[in-house]
């Protein structure tokens, strides 16, 4: 909500969170939610920008805003503000940030969702006070981010893509077109395939029961473990030690001393929290050497990418 008689205060910034599913946008004023707004993503890529401003003019007239982030999800180049591609967003090759430019008088960035949540969670969650932080986004893929010393790593412009690293001899192709993909096995279709062949295998079984009403999504196989269902919390305990064990890799990499999962799927707590650690710890490398670092769940819930997208453009703007 809004409150009126905060009309007219300066130096608020806009940050847009744009997924598989919904847009998201927030306007944050010393670094709090102060109002919010949410719809559908635009189902054409082409449509992106025009549903972006329509976001940032929803809340900020009648206020002073100064910068407006965006976090896509998908492959960004950071430094021209393109959306490149992405397997969960239509469109290829839009100059989202010039684009922006031309239409808002405000800084504008824009960033990989992966980054823009990690660089919240560092600021303000279950990163801070750490140097170096290790970020994994769970839902409908596995997204990442590193930041390191306050900085978010890059790479070129696209790094972070951990769910589309090979880990497994592929029989489940990925949207991205390849097989073998991380997230194949350790996100959430691959929640809903495991609970689709559970249920087909199993019709009366406690977990069939459960999704009667809602059907076999995500979401709804998260909320019956979470709710006790010893077939949910099996299928869940198979999904995080999947991705422990990819995990552990990615730890060997980065060695970083915090890792914060996240995401629609990360956001359960401790039913994945649990296996996810047991996993990666029994396949960390030189295990007899050197200690797991903390595996803490993510603290911004699913508004950090839009936060972390704002904050972004403050950066910038305060660059300038």
């Amino acid at each position: 909500a809004d409150d009126p008689a905060d009309r007219g205060r300066v130096n608020d910034a806009v940050g847009v969170d744009i997924g598989g599913t919904k847009l998201l946008a927030v306007r944050l004023r010393d670094g709090a939610i102060v109002a919010e707004y949410r719809t559908l993503k635009p189902d054409v890529g082409s449509a992106m920008v025009g549903a972006i401003v329509d976001a940032v003019e929803r809340l900020a007239t009648g206020h002073d805003v100064v910068a407006c982030g965006v976090g896509v999800a998908g492959l960004v180049d950071y430094a021209s503000g393109t959306f490149v591609w992405g397997p969960h967003v239509d469109g290829v090759n839009i100059a989202v940030k010039s684009e922006l430019a031309g239409r808002l008088d405000m800084t504008v960035a824009v960033d990989n969702d992966a980054n823009t949540t990690a660089f919240a969670e560092y600021r303000q969650g279950a990163g801070r006070g750490s140097r170096a932080m290790l970020m994994l986004t769970l839902g409908t893929g596995i997204g990442g981010a590193m930041v390191f010393d306050g900085e978010v790593y890059r790479g070129r412009g696209f790094a972070g893509e951990f769910g589309h690293a090979r880990f497994a001899r592929g029989i489940h192709e990925c949207e991205c077109g390849q097989q073998g993909c991380w997230e194949t096995e350790a996100a959430g279709p691959a929640l809903e395939r495991l609970a689709r062949e559970l249920v087909d295998s199993d019709p009366n079984g406690s977990l069939a029961r459960a999704l009667r009403e809602t059907g076999i999504a995500g979401p709804a196989v998260s909320a019956a473990a979470h709710d006790g269902n010893p077939q949910a919390i099996a299928l869940i305990t198979q999904v995080g030690r999947a991705f422990g064990q990819g995990l552990a890799s990615v730890i060997s990499i980065f060695d970083p001393d915090r890792v914060v999962i996240g995401g629609g799927l990360g956001s359960i707590g401790e039913v994945l929290l649990d296996p996810i650690r047991k996993s990666a710890n029994e396949a960390r490398y030189a295990a007899d050497h050197k200690e797991l670092p903390e595996i803490a769940g993510a603290e911004l819930g699913e508004q950090a990418g839009a936060i972390g997208a704002a904050l972004l453009a403050i950066e910038e703007r305060e660059r300038q």
